[in-house]
This record gives C-alpha cells, sequence and structure tokens, in this order.
C-alpha cells in the first residue's frame, strides 16, 4: 500500500499543476488585455483634450480678433496713448526737475505731464495748419496741373507711338505674308482726344457734384476721429501723471507670488526699454527724415517740397513698404510739373537716398542693435494690425511685436512665441 501510495503520489502534482496552469494563463491574458483596452482609452482621451483644447485656442483667438475690430473705436486711442506715453516720459521727466519760478518747488509730475501733452497737442495743431494749408494750394493749383499733366501725357504717348512704328519699322521685313500687324492709329486724332476727353470732365458739374457729397459724408467721420483724438490725448495726460505709481500698481496687480511679481518686473522693465527707446528715436529719426527731405526737394524747385518732406515721414514709419508707397508722391509731383522723366528720377533718387540712409545705416545702429526682432514677424505683424486698425495699426505693429516679445521671453507657456519674434 506504502508502494502504491508513494507511486500516486508523483503523478497526481503534474495533474494537479496542469490543471492550474491553463486558468493561471487565461487570468493573465486577461489582465493584458484589460490594461491594453484600459491604455486605449487613455489614449484616446488624451487625444480628445488635445482636440478640444486646440479648439479652444481656435475659438479663443478668433474671439480676440473679433473683439478688436469691433472694439477698436475705444481700443485705439487707449493703446495709442500708452506708446504715445513712452515718446512723451523723456520730456515730463525733464520739466520735472525745473524749479517753478520764484520758489524752491520742483514742477509736479501732473503739471508737467499737462505741460508737455498741451504743448504736443499745439505742436501737431501747427502741423495740421501748415499741411492743410499745402493741400489748399494744391487744390487751387489743379486746374493749372490738369493742363501741364494733360500735356505730359500727350507727349509721352506721343513718343510711345514713335517707339512703336520704330520697332514695327524694324520687324516689317520679317512678318510673314498675309500676317499684317494693324496700323498704328494717329494719336492726334484718338488717343490724345480720348485723354483730353477725360481729363475734361473732371471739370464738368458731376464731377464737383460727386466730390462735394464724398466731403459731406466724410464730416462724420472727421468727427468720429476728433472724438478718438480728445480720449487718447485724456488718456495721455492720466498715464504720463500717474508714471511710476502705474508702474507699481500693475505688479501689486499679479499678488504676493515672489515669482509672479518678479516676472512682471522683469517684463516691464523690457518693454519700458525696448519700446522707449524704439518710440522716442523713431520720432526723432523721421523727424530728421522729413527736414532732409523737404529741404533738398525745395532746393531742387519742386513744388510743396515741405509738405512732401512731411508724407516722406509719416511713411517712413509703416516697415518695408511705407518708403515705397511713399516715393510715388514726388515722382508724381515731379512729373506734373517737369513733364520730364528725368525729373522724376532724381526725385525719386533724392527719396530713395535719404530714407535708404535713415534705414540701412542709422536705424540698425541706434534702435536694431537693441531692439531684435524677427523680420518676417514684423513683416506680419504690420499685415494683421494695418487690417485690423487701418493706418494706426501699422504704426503700431513694431511697438506691439516688441511688445509680445518682451512679455512671451518671461512666460513659460509662450518661450516659443518668443524664439519666432527674436531676431
Amino acid at each position: 500500500m506504502s508502494s502504491e501510495t508513494s507511486g500516486d503520489t508523483p503523478q497526481s502534482e503534474p495533474t494537479d499543476a496542469a490543471a492550474q496552469s491553463p486558468s493561471a494563463h487565461g487570468e493573465g491574458t486577461g489582465n493584458d488585455g484589460e490594461k491594453t483596452s484600459q491604455l486605449a482609452a487613455i489614449l484616446e482621451a488624451i487625444q480628445d483634450m488635445r482636440i478640444l483644447r486646440f479648439s479652444v485656442v481656435i475659438i479663443g483667438i478668433a474671439a480676440a480678433i473679433w473683439m478688436l475690430q469691433f472694439a477698436q473705436v475705444i481700443l485705439v486711442p487707449i493703446v495709442l496713448a500708452f506708446f504715445l506715453s513712452y515718446v512723451l516720459t523723456p520730456f515730463v521727466n525733464m520739466l520735472m526737475k525745473v524749479r517753478i519760478p520764484a520758489t524752491q518747488v520742483h514742477m509736479p509730475r501732473g503739471l508737467a505731464a499737462l505741460v508737455v501733452v498741451v504743448a504736443s497737442v499745439a505742436l501737431g495743431g501747427l502741423l495740421g495748419t501748415f499741411i492743410g494749408d499745402q493741400i489748399r494750394r494744391l487744390i487751387m493749383e489743379l486746374a493749372n496741373y490738369r493742363e501741364q499733366f494733360v500735356e505730359n501725357i500727350n507727349r509721352l504717348r506721343e513718343t510711345v507711338a514713335e517707339m512703336q512704328n520704330r520697332v514695327e519699322g524694324y520687324l516689317e521685313p520679317f512678318r510673314r505674308e498675309g500676317e499684317g500687324i494693324s496700323p498704328l492709329e494717329d494719336p492726334a486724332e484718338s488717343g490724345v482726344e480720348r485723354i483730353e476727353v477725360f481729363a475734361d470732365q473732371g471739370t464738368n458739374a458731376e464731377f464737383w457734384g460727386a466730390a462735394t457729397d464724398f466731403i459731406a459724408g466724410g464730416l462724420t467721420g472727421l468727427l468720429g476721429i476728433v472724438a478718438q483724438a480728445l480720449m487718447c490725448i485724456f488718456v495721455l495726460v492720466f498715464i504720463l501723471a500717474q508714471g511710476p505709481s502705474l508702474h507699481q500698481r500693475i505688479i501689486d496687480a499679479v499678488g504676493n507670488s515672489a515669482k509672479k511679481r518678479r516676472a512682471t518686473e522683469v517684463i516691464l522693465r523690457n518693454v519700458n526699454d525696448d519700446v522707449q527707446r524704439y518710440l522716442f528715436n523713431r520720432f526723432a529719426t523721421n523727424t530728421v527724415v522729413a527736414l532732409l527731405v523737404g529741404l533738398i526737394f525745395y532746393l531742387y524747385g519742386l513744388d510743396f517740397a515741405f509738405l512732401l518732406g512731411i508724407f516722406a515721414g509719416l511713411f517712413n514709419f509703416i516697415p518695408y513698404v511705407g518708403p515705397i508707397i511713399g516715393s510715388i508722391f514726388p515722382a508724381t509731383v515731379a512729373y506734373v510739373q517737369f513733364g520730364e522723366l528725368q525729373a522724376v528720377f532724381w526725385a525719386v533718387l533724392i527719396y530713395a537716398s535719404v530714407t535708404g540712409l535713415e534705414g540701412n545705416l542709422v536705424t540698425p545702429y541706434v534702435i536694431g542693435r537693441h531692439l531684435k526682432l524677427n523680420s518676417l514677424a514684423v513683416l506680419l505683424s504690420a499685415i494683421f494690425w494695418g487690417w485690423m486698425w487701418g493706418a494706426i495699426g501699422l504704426l503700431l505693429a513694431i511697438p506691439i511685436v516688441a511688445t509680445m516679445k518682451s512679455i512671451s521671453e518671461n512666460v513659460d507657456s509662450l518661450r516659443g512665441v518668443a524664439a519666432f519674434l527674436r531676431g
């Protein structure tokens, strides 16, 4: 019995192990399958969260763009006032060092801010009066320019027609039989008459009636511009008057976190340094450009020379395309006045020389060493803000990009934006 028992015992152990092994293997397979399904569910949830987050970001950007367009009547003067404060702050600080006459008291910041803003508005008024007077003179002389313009166009057409006739004469031996080029019409009987008729239409009653309606319709827009200008002036006075206290209030608004306060301090300091240096130097260099262009055009004998100089300074604020657009005005005036392409060439050369020296030598030396921005980012910013806010957006494109760069460099989640904006 003992031998049988001992013989049965070793046979039962493999049987039990074999009976238990399939269930254990099946249980392991079930756990692996359950883990895989859980992992797949987690990955799917993460993918859904990413899609949801991307959708929220897109919706947020679209809402922000809509808000910027919808509230531009309010936002444009406020943003313009903030950036103008960077230009005028050095003058406010200078006046604060001046003592009030017959006293030992220095001029308070509020009074200094008010004096600077009033002086700036007065200077802008004088500049606007000069521009308006020049435009009035230009309108009064349009009749004389019209006759000169028609004469110049007719002369140019005759020259082009003569060149075409010469080319036709050179190509005559190479013409195939049966393929003739229609003879060119006599300029004195066709094209010139059409040009003169087209120019004569500018003096009839319908033209001036349309011009009157246009001016009358623009009065509403003018009133809106005046309202925005007044809002900008008032906001500018308060920003300049508060000065350092506004800086401290912004830091206090972020809370008690030392990291956030330190990051905000760095952002404000960088924005102040970059934007103030850029705007102040930009205003200074473009003022010099306006004076130089106007003076050289005056010595050259070009009509409305200083008005063209002012246009040169204003268009030079617009990145890249500003100088190109600005060259159209002196070229047009030179051709209408002198009627020669040589005069157009010299006018454009003078304009391009002054703006080119400023853009390629002065600005990179004065501003470019400190304010390093990606050229593509600047161009895209000019296109976007020009589309959003028009001419004011074009003027504020680079300061806005500089501000975004300073903010993104100190916010961890915006490091990628900073890398793109950095030049």
